[in-house]
Parts: C-alpha cells; structure tokens; sequence
C-alpha cells in the first residue's frame, strides 16, 4: 500500500515520531527537559485514554434507544405494528448510508478530528432532544398530559422527536470509521498508549452489562433516554478537551483530486464527453499518469471498455487543465471496480432487509414474552445486549476471509428459526385467548428468542468481516475505506427496503385472504414474513453461488486460450 508522504507530514492528531533529545547544555537543563517530556508524555496518554474511553461509552451509549425504540412507538404513541418498524428501519438504514457523505467531507472540507467531533455533538444533542421529547418533560409547559399515552403527545413533542432522529442517524458514533482514518494517515494518538481495541472491548462490556441492569430498573421513558444523554454528554467532553489539546496541529491540506467519488465522477463525464471517439487497439496508448512514483497504480483489464474512453488522449489535451475531460487508467480501474461489485452489494442489500427485523419485530415478540428467570425476571434490553456481545464475541474469532454466500446461509437460518417460534408464540397466543389482548403477558419464556439473536449476531459479524475482505489489497485504503462504506451502505439500504418490503407482501397476502400484518403483533402473521424471507435469501444463495462458477469457467476460459 502505497502513501503519500504529506498524509504522515500533514496529520490532523500528533504522529508518533519521536524527537532527537538535543545534545549539550547543561545537566539541570537536560534533567528539565526530560521531567517537562515525561509531563508532556503523560497528559497525552492521559487525554488518549479519555478519547477512547469516550469513543466506547458513546457507542455502547447509541446501542441502547434504538433496541427501545420501536416498544416506545407501539406502548407510548400507540402505532401499529407496521408504522413503528417503518421509522426504526428508516432511522437505522439512514445510519447506516450516511458515513459515505462523512467520507467525502473528511477528505474535501474538513480533516478527520472535527468531523469525528461534529458528529459525536450532533448525536449527543440528538439524544438529548429524544429524552425531552417524552411526555413527563415539557408537560408543564406545553399544557399536554405528563403520562406515557398518546393523547399527551403535543406538537412540541412530536417535532422534538423526529428532529432527534434525524440528528441521531447524521451523527450517530462510528469507531471503525475514526480507526480507519487514523490506519490510513498511519496516526497514533501516543505509543505507550494501551491497546485501544482491548479498552473498547472493556468498555462495551461493561455498558452492556450495565445497560442491561439499567432497563430493568428504570421504568420511567424520559430516563430511559436521558441517562444515555448524560453519559453521552461527558463522553463528548472527553472528546472535545482531546480536540483542544491537539488543536495545535497543523491540519492537513484537503485535495478533493484524490477522493474516489470525485475521480468517479470524472470518469463517467470523460467518456460521455468521448463516447464517440474509438478506442485504441493497444491499451497501453491510454493515458497514465507515470510521474507521480508514490501514488499506486492499477493495470487495465478488459470489460466495460466504454468507461476506457475516458483515458483517450486527444490532440492537444492535458488532463492539468482538464481533469473532467481526460483520466488516468487508475481513475478507470477504480470505477470498474465498484461497477463490478454492484452484483456483490445485492446480496448485501438482502442481509440489511433481515436486520432490519431484529431491532424492530424480534424485540416487539419478546415485549410481552415471559422474561422469568426462575426468580429473578430479565431487563427488557437483555436480548439486544445479549446480541451486541455475541456480536462482540464473533467479531474477535473470525479471522480468516468469509465467503458472501456463507453470510447469506446465516440469514436464512435466522429468519427460519424466528418462523418456527413465533409460529409457537401464536399458537400459545391462541391457546390462552389473547388475540385481542397484546398487553397481556404470553406465557412463553423469552429465551426461545436467543437462537435467532445468537443467528442474527453471527449475520452481523460475518458481514462486516467479508465487507473488510471483499477488495483486494492493491487497492489502498484511502480508496477502499470508500468501497467499504458503499457495502455496508448497501445493507442500509436493504435496512429502509425492509418498509416496502413489509408493504408489498403484505398487498400480496390479501390475495389470499388476510393481510399478514395487523395493527397489533398477535393478529399478524409474522412467521409467514420471515418463511418469505428465508425463500429469499435461499434463492440469493444459488444465484451466489451460479455467479460463483460463472466467473470460474470465465477465468479458465482465459487461461486456455492464452
């Protein structure tokens, strides 16, 4: 992988090169000048541990509203079924599609730290108007009723609540984004600063526990959201103080001509502009710009030539006063890569429609489950916590690369196991006549759910890690950090599809007979959703996998005739 020298020079945050100690002077000034380093030495590591320690209290601190969310809609603003999944989903997919918009103005507008920051108070603000949106806070003043019911929300609160959202899915925490920014500029924030993902993963563990236990002692909503908010609010004061103390830095010169998207764009303006130019029997006529020995390189392939138009050198033409109009055979490559992984994000696009279903219909079947442990009854947030550390857990065994098929077979395992017990929960929801009854307790302990949380988490896992091994590692990080973003875009979008998907089936099961989602989780037929589901993702499966060997004859085929 090849750097640029001025992504190191140019840093945002300090870069661990150590200084030579100046040589001479006298031995009182030496002894100064070494207590005044170990001083130095100190707050750094100090103000390094506040980032990271605040880094993962704010992300375990955006894993709790969202498993609440969509409970919340149902009990408090009393929405159907459908309507309350529909703004989890879109909330949740929007996180997700976002980051690649953070990319782009980290690399054009702004340097990594102020991004990083500005989304982490935009969150934080985002969460705070969440918790003051809950009928006990402004009752008072906007003259509504302080109880968890819908006619004691107001105007005010329903603008303060959608405004949350939208904060929330801008600025929601991305760690993994903050530690790829920091890889690519080779960055540490001190050397003798402990491992960074060893502390994340104490921090995650202890929020979840604690989260956990929180759920189950809180009973009231606006502290339900507001002690996240206040933890999220120290946390930021961590982040902000590390801002400040590097604040001295100078910041890196943007070059918006690097950035992947710009150079995208280029590349389908040159060869409209060139589309009827024809293209020359040797590629090596095309143009490449060889001068620049420390930028990487990648060699022409055959396919999509309309895009090698973009590379024809005319008469007279310079790419310095065009860029628009001329490119490089790197700039090509580049954009047929992500061209040619379009197949590949279907399938991605499929793995965030079933996650789509499990902050959403998963949690609303264990919302009235038996949640009885012997004596002891189970927090509400013990399931989505349970997830995130099996998440957790996953994440820090797989190491080798993960087929995308295989992230498929998880999901149809997933959605084949959630069938099979709601079609059980549905069958005691009968048996004790509660059709009509969807506050009332089911007697059907809550862990029959963990199977398919325990599937759900390996989906996760699995996904992001053939997502990290999906590009080749020609490619750089400052491109491939792009191409990640558009996968796991990819899932967000199947995360928002999960809305039109529900809305479809639904129009098709009429035909039948009864629409499979009613207004409450007892009436509705959810086991047939997630059957379709499986259908579907067992149909993704053998296209996979005909892709697969299709691309294997191809590259034999090659082979045998050179």
């Amino acid at each position: 992988m090849h750097l640029q020298l001025d992504d190191v020079q140019n840093a945002d945050v300090p870069v661990n090169i150590n200084e030579e100690e100046q040589i001479g002077g006298s031995m009182d000034d030496n002894i100064n000048n070494r207590a005044s380093k170990n001083q130095e030495s100190k707050l750094a590591k100090a103000l390094a541990i506040c980032t990271i320690a605040g880094m993962g209290i704010i992300n375990v601190m955006s894993s709790l509203p969202m498993p609440m969310m969509n409970t919340y809609l149902t009990n408090v603003w009393n929405l159907s079924l459908t309507n309350a999944a529909g703004i989890v989903n879109i909330w949740e997919g929007s996180s997700m599609i976002l980051p690649i918009v953070v990319a782009y103005l980290s690399d054009t507008l702004m340097s990594i730290y102020p991004v990083h920051l500005m989304r982490t108070i935009v969150y934080t603000i985002g969460l705070g108007l969440l918790a003051m949106s809950t009928t006990s806070v402004f009752s008072k003043f906007t003259g509504t009723c302080s109880d968890d019911q819908p006619e004691c929300i107001g105007r005010t609160q329903l603008i303060m609540f959608f405004t949350s959202l939208a904060l929330m899915a801008v600025g929601i925490p991305d760690t993994k984004f903050l530690k790829t920014e920091l890889q690519l500029k080779k960055i540490k924030i001190h050397p003798k600063l402990p491992d960074s993902d060893k502390l994340s993963i104490i921090v995650l563990i202890i929020g979840a526990i604690g989260g956990t236990i929180f759920s189950g002692v809180i009973k009231t909503w606006s502290l339900l959201f507001g002690i996240p908010a206040i933890f999220c609010i120290a946390a930021t004061s961590f982040l902000v103080a590390s801002f400040i103390a590097h604040s001295g830095s100078r910041p890196k010169e943007r070059n918006p001509e690097e950035n992947l998207l710009t150079n995208m764009a280029r590349v389908l303006v040159a060869s409209a502009f060139k589309i009827s130019q024809k293209l020359p029997d040797d590629p090596a006529q095309l143009y490449e710009n060889i001068d620049q020995s420390n930028v990487h390189s990648l060699s022409h392939t055959p396919g999509l030539r309309w895009l090698d138009k973009a590379a024809i050198i005319l008469p007279n033409e310079s790419q310095k006063e065009n860029k628009w109009k001329l490119c490089t055979v790197t700039q090509v490559e580049e954009t047929k890569l992500v061209i040619r992984t379009i197949p590949m994000f279907i399938s991605f696009t499929f793995c965030g429609l079933v996650k789509s279903i499990g902050n959403t219909y998963f949690l609303e079947q264990a919302n009235n489950m038996n949640r009885k442990l012997g004596n002891l009854k189970l927090p509400f947030l013990f399931l989505p916590m349970l997830h995130e550390l099996m998440k957790l857990y996953w994440e820090s065994t797989l190491k080798q690369r993960t087929a995308t098929y295989s992230v498929i077979v998880n999901s149809v395992v997933c959605c084949t196991i959630a069938a099979s017990v709601e079609r059980r929960r549905l069958h005691d929801v009968r048996r004790h006549d509660l059709l009509d009854y969807p506050e009332e307790e089911i007697p059907m302990s809550v862990l029959w759910l963990v199977p398919q949380f325990f599937f759900l988490s390996m989906l996760d896992s699995y996904l992001k890690k053939s997502v990290e091994n999906l590009f080749p590692d020609e490619i750089p990080l400052s491109r491939r950090k792009y191409l990640i973003h558009f996968a796991h875009g990819a899932s967000g979008v199947g995360t928002v599809s999960g809305v039109l998907s529900v809305y479809v089936v639904g129009k098709i099961s009429e035909i039948g007979g009864k629409n499979w989602f009613q207004y409450t989780l007892n009436r509705s037929r959810l086991d047939r959703y997630y059957w379709t589901l499986s259908a579907l993702g067992a149909l993704n499966i053998i296209v996979s996998v005909l892709s697969s060997w299709k691309i294997v004859l191809q590259f034999l085929s090659y082979v045998g005739e050179s």
